[in-house]
């Protein structure tokens, strides 16, 4: 049997991020296709999601019989929690190389293809369109994974309206550039309690716990609060798939940004 390549692991693990527990099987059509891809079995492929599962601090255990992963899985699972900001990225690539494309075309709406063909048309710099592929597609991504990763659902209130979800990002975007893309720094939020657990109006602890600040119980319409923030004050946050939210994370937006 052929040893596994390293492009190969890092194809698998663009499709590990990507994909729930319940879909490590070989029936999963993306799983299929991947196989296909890299000429190997869909049983093989499987077989290495469950080995990189084995990585995640959170489910180690979650999965019998496999005490020994494998180096390569190790490794790559490492390469990625080490660097997502490039190595997320770098996998979407090599996978539209796979597949004869451009990274853009199978990471982006048609839409945002359009501005970038915009962009050309416009006689913008290569070396700047370059950067504005890489940042849209990275978008794209974490908001794929993350998203994903909550199974489709806002993590406060289950809201699972695709249009009104967000991947959220608990250290923010702005000034915390090592963590852009790293999943355990994003929350899937619908558009309300994103936008205050941004404000710091809402918070979740250490123990995924939501917290409400008391500024925010001061509100006039308290019918409206109890809704949206009253019904789930101290109650646990409907947990991801993989890559829980860092504890590290949650805390420094409690010490930074909640208003208590």
């Amino acid at each position: 049997m052929a040893k596994w390549t390293r492009d190969e692991f890092l194809l698998v693990m663009n499709l590990y991020t990507k994909l729930r527990y319940g879909q490590f099987n070989y029936r999963n059509a993306e799983v299929i296709n991947l196989a296909k891809l890299i000429g190997k079995t869909p049983g093989a492929v499987a077989f290495k999601l469950v080995h990189l599962s084995r990585q995640d601090p959170k489910h180690k255990d979650r999965v019998k019989g496999l005490s020994n992963p494998g180096k390569n899985a190790i490794e790559m699972y490492n390469e990625f929690t080490n660097n997502w900001d490039e190595m997320l990225y770098q996998s979407e690539v090599l996978l539209a190389k796979y597949q004869n494309k451009n990274v853009e075309d199978i990471s982006l709406n048609q839409n945002e293809i359009q501005e970038i063909k915009n962009d050309i048309l416009d006689g913008k710099e290569g070396k700047y369109i370059q950067r504005t592929v890489k940042a849209r597609v990275n978008q794209s991504l974490f908001r794929k994974v993350v998203i994903n990763n909550y199974s489709n659902s806002c993590t406060i209130c289950n809201l699972n309206i695709q249009n009104l979800l967000v991947a959220s990002h608990i250290l923010k975007w702005s000034e915390n550039e090592e963590h852009r893309l790293n999943p355990t720094n994003g929350l899937c939020l619908c558009n309300i309690h994103d936008r205050a657990f941004e404000l710091g109006y809402i918070a979740i602890d250490t123990k995924y716990s939501i917290l409400v600040s008391k500024e925010l119980k001061q509100v006039k319409e308290q019918e409206t609060f109890a809704s949206l923030f009253g019904r789930h004050e101290n109650k646990s946050i409907i947990l991801p798939d993989k890559f829980y939210p860092n504890i590290d994370f949650l805390e420094s937006h409690l010490n930074t940004t909640f208003r208590g």
